[in-house]
């Protein structure tokens, strides 16, 4: 049994559950105002101190986790999908549809990835979905070209032709044959895009296009505090160590699984 991985696994899944379950996990209710207690440091009451609002920065810290964290799976989740399922249908099918699919990711590669998110979600407007929608909008090319560079090299597998012998359809070969050989590569990319994933959903609403104000989210309660970091530091080091130990945790859990399985 790997120590490392084992431990890795239960601090992220105490994460999740922390992001799941918030609601019932906040000490104070994480949007109350109460100006007599604005911008009290780290306490026996507050652990974090609070805000310029008086809100308690732990039950923002840990709502926050249920915002930044559960729209950073459904991105991940999104683009892996859908970048997958098209890489697939083109390193199969190949000619046409491979051209036509694979010259639209060239376009969308050719930009820099945040700048394009910024510009989309610029047009789509303030909100978490938006953000959500525009980090997606550009980043299913980089799953699609992973899984059909994988797909390319087993096509060609003695499991392959057989398989076509036999009289399976093409769909039933693509994604009963082909793509559980080549899933393994495919998640440990998942795993490790989550961590940028949710330094990307923060990025967006610290420049005020993700998450809006009052949300509790960890880039726009950055975001809100920033001119406070020298007289009241804790509200802004709350949620960016939370952002740092997130990311940290899920690099660290995706580097280990592909050393363990040689990925």
């Amino acid at each position: 049994m790997n120590v490392k991985l084992t431990i890795l696994c239960v601090l992220v899944g105490a994460l999740l559950l922390v992001a799941v379950f918030a609601p019932f996990l906040t000490p104070f209710d994480p949007y109350a105002q109460n100006l007599s207690q604005a911008l009290q440091a780290p306490n026996s009451v507050h652990l974090l101190g609070t805000d310029q609002y008086g809100r308690d920065l732990l039950s923002r810290v840990i709502m926050g986790a249920q915002t930044t964290i559960l729209s950073s799976l459904a991105l991940v989740g999104a683009v892996t999908l859908i970048g997958t399922a098209v890489g697939i249908v083109c390193g199969y099918c190949g000619g046409k549809i491979d051209t036509l699919l694979m010259r639209t990711s060239d376009i969308f590669l050719a930009f820099p990835g945040m700048v394009f998110a910024l510009a989309v979600a610029g047009v789509l407007g303030g909100s978490i979905l938006n953000a959500v929608i525009a980090l997606a909008f550009i980043s299913w090319p980089k799953f699609a070209r992973l899984a059909r560079a994988q797909v390319l090299t087993v096509k060609t597998a003695p499991f392959v032709a057989a398989a076509r012998l036999s009289g399976c359809s093409d769909v039933k070969i693509m994604f009963y044959h082909i793509f559980p050989n080549i899933i393994g590569i495919i998640l440990i990319t998942a795993i490790l895009d989550i961590g940028t994933m949710i330094m990307e959903i923060a990025g967006l609403s610290f420049l005020g296009l993700g998450a809006l104000p009052p949300t509790a989210e960890w880039g726009a309660m950055m975001s809100g505090s920033r001119s406070m970091l020298q007289t009241a530091p804790w509200i802004i080091l709350a949620p960016g160590c939370a952002i740092f130990l997130s990311v940290s945790l899920f690099n660290i859990l995706g580097d280990t699984i592909r050393d363990k399985f040689n990925l």
